[in-house]
């Protein structure tokens, strides 16, 4: 039986990527090239295709590496997505003001949770990303609650020549794990001072219950208030 061939369109269904991701993972131009990915790819006239096997055992060997046991190897998965990830937005959207005063980072290790402001620099490459991947290099994973994620594609709608490398990177890559807003935070957030903005302290109530470590943020009142698990970048 001949091998069942599948177009670019197909595997970027499969792996719940936009078309443009898997052409820059078979581009050898891309500064996302993945040279493993790239050597399933093969020439039909005009078109691409791929042996349908061999992607999905591909996919199979990936899964294996973000649900394994060893961190190490979950650890490679989610930190390069996001690396890859720095400057989408670059020209689009201007990085937010930070709070220069408020630096201090205690994050030792753990999950990281990230906020509005230091997820919208790291897109644009703007000042404190340097200081971020630093952070991000100790993290046992990132964090991101659920109501920035849907903040961020309602923003996405916005730019739609942006729209599906944006979903991709905060939905479809693995790249966080998501934290609910449930009953728990909820009542984290009555702890709180009334002057933080909204979407930060839903994400710092969402991130804290879902077990990450250190919130980093620029938000200037959770910055200012002592005893809290929070960073700025």
């Amino acid at each position: 039986m001949p091998d069942r061939l599948v177009t670019l369109n197909e595997v970027a269904q499969l792996l719940r990527v936009s078309r443009h991701t898997v052409q820059a993972w078979i581009s050898p131009s891309s500064p996302n090239h993945r040279p493993e990915f790239a050597i399933m790819a093969r020439h039909a006239g005009r078109k691409t295709v791929f042996i349908a096997d061999e992607v999905t055992a591909w996919l199979n060997q990936r899964r294996g590496a973000v649900y394994s046991d060893n961190p190490a190897a979950r650890t490679t998965y989610w930190r390069e997505r996001f690396i890859a990830g720095r400057a989408l937005l670059r020209g689009v959207l201007k990085a937010p003001e930070r709070e220069t005063s408020q630096l201090r980072s205690g994050f030792a290790g753990g999950l990281l949770a990230l906020d509005a402001g230091p997820l919208l620099t790291w897109l644009s490459d703007g000042e404190g990303s340097a200081g971020l991947l630093a952070m991000v290099n100790r993290a046992e994973g990132l964090v991101l609650s659920v109501p920035l994620a849907l903040w961020m594609m309602r923003r996405a709608l916005r730019t739609p020549g942006r729209y599906a490398a944006l979903r991709d990177f905060v939905l479809a890559q693995n790249i966080f794990e998501l934290a609910p807003l449930n009953e728990g935070a909820l009542m984290r957030a009555a702890d709180l001072p009334a002057s933080v903005s909204d979407i930060s302290l839903q994400g710092y109530c969402c991130c804290l219950e879902a077990g990450a470590a250190t919130f980093v943020t620029a938000d200037r009142v959770l910055l200012k208030t002592p005893g809290l698990p929070v960073s700025g970048y």
